[in-house]
Formats: structure tokens, C-alpha cells, sequence
């Protein structure tokens, strides 16, 4: 049986907090209770709570834990396993995910938290959106399926065409053709809610776009995405980590290793704020993770079809011990 995990103290004049809550720890008596935000991180603010995430042991597989969110209204947000009784999941077998108004919205199925085959997205309405799975080999994903809202068939066995939106459908994010289940020729679509892109592609690589804002000015851009880079790209980056980190005397007196997880937004301007640790390890490894990314020079900036934008990452660093010779 696993202990239950709260964190009633941070949250008590939050009324539909409250309210899930309650009904949580009515119905789930025997269970691990996370609070998350919208980015499946613990919550450290009140107003930040986005869903609960509960964990059970599996009756039927001891080796598992039945994993079900929950949005604060109450709905189901999500159901599958993991091999692991944390917030932060190891997924096994089938995961469905669904919308606040309880029809599905996606169904996946993993193997050693690793997706595996097709991945069935739905429209919020219940009708079929499309149909992927992720190529190693291209390293991208490959649309077999796609039909727009009202069920209109618009790509089969990855010939068609597909229309692309965000996440809460509010934004149509690109809409064009497909050729052996990867973007070809010319695509359109909303970069955000002020400016809109022309790119064209070639078996899934964009060649040459451009975006217009909605002042009039353009961007011209090859790449439809660039992520920041630190000076060095990842090698300089795991360079400077290697150099500036420390490791706690504590750490090293009490045998603490293992992954420290921070999360930090990279700016237009290629400077990083919010960060923070989201998995720690303590003996003051946490705090020299905070110490040694707030040293970190400017990155160089990240841009989204040719316009500048914010990039959230999420960055594991190991401490471990050197095992003296024997």
C-alpha cells in the first residue's frame, strides 16, 4: 500500500482546489496525490494547480501503478500505468487522455515510457483527427490518417492533405498537403495570435518561408524552427556544466547521487528566467543546480518560422560519486 502524498497546507483558500480535493481523498483513500500545472510540474502556487494526478498500486501487476489525472471539475484527464509512484511517470501499456468534457482526445501505448506504433489523436467534438507514429530512422513523425472536424476524410495511408492545431484549438497552426506521411509543398498557418507564415517543405524539411505580422512586417526564414543554443551547442553546454559545477560536501558525506531536474524559459532575447527545480535530490545538489545555470551566458536566441520566441526546456543533471579503486 502506498502512502499518501498531499500538499493540503499550499492550497487551502483555493475553493475548486479544495473541492477536488475532497472528493479525492474521499474516493482514492490509499493513494499517492499530485498536484500539477498546465506542464505536468508540482505546482508551487495556488493559482497554478491545473490537474491532480493519483497513483494506486495494481492489484492485477505488482510491478505497476494504475495512474489516473484528474481536471479540478472533476473529469478524467487521463488513465494508463507507470513502473514508477511519482508525478513523474515511467508509462506501461495504454494511456488514454481525454478533454474536460470527457471525450477522448488521444490513445497511445508505451513500452519502457517509450511510445510504440500509432498515436490516435480525436477532435474535441469525438471525431477522428489523425493518425501518427514516430520514425527513428527520419526522426520525425509520420501521418497516416488525418480528417478534418466535421469527419471529412483529407489523408489516407499518408497521401492527402491535413489542417494542424494547437493544443486548446483555438489557433489553426498549419494546414497542406502530404506526401508519404510528411509535410510536402506549400503550408499556412498562425505562428501565434499576431502573425501568420507561408513555408515550403520538402519530405518533411522546411526549404524557404516567410512570415508577415500583423503590423505588415515579414520575416524570411529556411528553418521553421530553431531552438536556442548555448555558446558550444549541447557539447559546450554539458562543458560548462562539467566545469562550473561543484559537488556538495553534504552530498558526498551522505552518498546523495542521482538526477537533479530544472526547468528554465530561454527569452527572445536569449536570456533565462523562471527556472527552478521540478525533481530534486538534496545535499545541496538542488542549490548548486540553481547556483550554476543562474552563471549561464546569454544563449543564442530561438525562432519560430523567422520570428523570435520564448523557448521552455527541461534539463536533467547527474551527481554521481567516483568509486574509489579497489
Amino acid at each position: 500500500m502506498i502512502k499518501k502524498i498531499s500538499c493540503l497546507l499550499l492550497f487551502t483558500c483555493f475553493a475548486s482546489f479544495v473541492a477536488a480535493q475532497t472528493r479525492l481523498e474521499d474516493l482514492f483513500k490509499n493513494a499517492n496525490i499530485f498536484y500539477l500545472d498546465k506542464h505536468g510540474q508540482p505546482a508551487v502556487e495556488k493559482d497554478s494547480v491545473s490537474f491532480a494526478r493519483v497513483i494506486e498500486c495494481d492489484s492485477s501487476d505488482n510491478k505497476l501503478f494504475i495512474v489516473q489525472d484528474f481536471y479540478l471539475n472533476g473529469s478524467r484527464r487521463l488513465i494508463g500505468k507507470s513502473s514508477a509512484p511519482y508525478y513523474s511517470l515511467k508509462r506501461e501499456g495504454v494511456f488514454m487522455e481525454y478533454y474536460r468534457n470527457g471525450r477522448r482526445k488521444s490513445v497511445k501505448s508505451y513500452e519502457n515510457n517509450s511510445v510504440k506504433g500509432d498515436e490516435v489523436y480525436f477532435y474535441p467534438n469525438g471525431k477522428p483527427y489523425y493518425t501518427c507514429h514516430f520514425d527513428s530512422t527520419a526522426k520525425q513523425s509520420i501521418i497516416s490518417e488525418s480528417a478534418d472536424s466535421t469527419g471529412v476524410q483529407l489523408a489516407t495511408g499518408g497521401n492527402g492533405a491535413c489542417v494542424l492545431y494547437d493544443e486548446d484549438f483555438k489557433l489553426e497552426k498549419g494546414r497542406g498537403p502530404l506526401l508519404n506521411g510528411l509535410k510536402e509543398g506549400e503550408w499556412r498557418g498562425n505562428v501565434n495570435d499576431t502573425a501568420t507564415y507561408v513555408c515550403t517543405y520538402k519530405k518533411g524539411i522546411s526549404i524557404s518561408g516567410i512570415s508577415t505580422s500583423r503590423s505588415g512586417r515579414e520575416y524570411e526564414f529556411k528553418k521553421d524552427i530553431n531552438q536556442p543554443e548555448f555558446d558550444g551547442g549541447e557539447q559546450g553546454f554539458a562543458r560548462f556544466l562539467a566545469r562550473t559545477i561543484h559537488y556538495p560536501a553534504a552530498a558526498k558525506e551522505y552518498n546523495v547521487q542521482g538526477k537533479v531536474f530544472a526547468t528554465f524559459v530561454i527569452n527572445k532575447d536569449g536570456t533565462m528566467r523562471d527556472l527552478r527545480i521540478i525533481r530534486g535530490i538534496g545535499g545541496g545538489c538542488d542549490e548548486e543546480v540553481i547556483r550554476v545555470l543562474q552563471l549561464s551566458s546569454p544563449w543564442k536566441p530561438g525562432f519560430l518560422y523567422g520570428i523570435p520566441a520564448d523557448f521552455p526546456y527541461t534539463i536533467p543533471v547527474s551527481f554521481t560519486l567516483q568509486q574509489e579503486g579497489r
